[in-house]
């Protein structure tokens, strides 16, 4: 899949540093300046604001700068301009920032949700149960076939796989040939210890 991030830049404002000479040229009060900004965006949707550049250009020479390439006065002139009329950035650039948040944040809460139910799983298992495994890498699957009042009995997959991403593919019916009995401490202790590492239920 191809991600296309862009970058959106234009003029946000322009005007005149008051009180400055140009450096090169010492012509007063013809420092023009103008303040280029804009986002990112990924796909169409804008994602963060980019980092705002501002640009000094003498109307006599035209000798151009970048505002920190200016001499202390003239930068300090600019800020106390620039502080009674500034550039807001608009809320709505930020809105891949905040759609990412919020899917973070969405599934980091259903993580949690999930482990709080996997911990009542473990502790009444029903037939049909499918515990996903890792034992020293190896990956495999374990299926509940019956559940009497200390004892479950699981089905055992014939298959591993040495990758988690491929054990789905190995939780077919024809792999579960073999049987053995846990007691519900066993699978409990195993789940402590992060062997069975999720668990799923229709």
């Amino acid at each position: 899949m191809i991600i296309n991030i862009g970058r959106n830049i234009k003029q946000l404002q322009t005007g005149t540093i008051e009180n400055a000479s140009c450096p090169n040229c010492n012509n007063k009060n013809g420092l023009n300046f103008s303040i280029y900004g804009g986002f990112v965006n990924i796909v169409i949707i804008p994602a963060a604001p980019i980092k705002r550049t501002i640009i000094v250009e003498c109307d006599h020479c035209k000798k151009t700068w970048k505002l920190k390439e200016l001499p202390i006065d003239i930068k300090d002139n600019f800020k106390k301009q620039y502080k009674k009329n500034p550039v807001k950035t608009p809320l709505w650039q930020y809105t891949g920032s905040i759609i990412l948040m919020s899917v973070l944040s969405f599934g980091i809460y259903t993580g949690i949700q999930a482990k709080k139910a996997e911990k009542n799983y473990i502790k009444s298992p029903l037939t049909g149960d499918i515990y996903l495994v890792n034992n020293d890498g190896h990956y495999t699957t374990l299926k509940v076939k019956s559940v009497s009042k200390d004892s479950v009995g699981i089905y055992l997959n014939d298959m591993e796989v040495d990758n988690s991403t491929g054990i789905n593919d190995i939780n077919i019916d024809k792999n579960y040939n073999k049987t053995q009995n846990f007691t519900k401490q066993d699978l409990k202790d195993l789940y402590d210890k992060n062997i069975i590492y999720q668990i799923d239920r229709n």
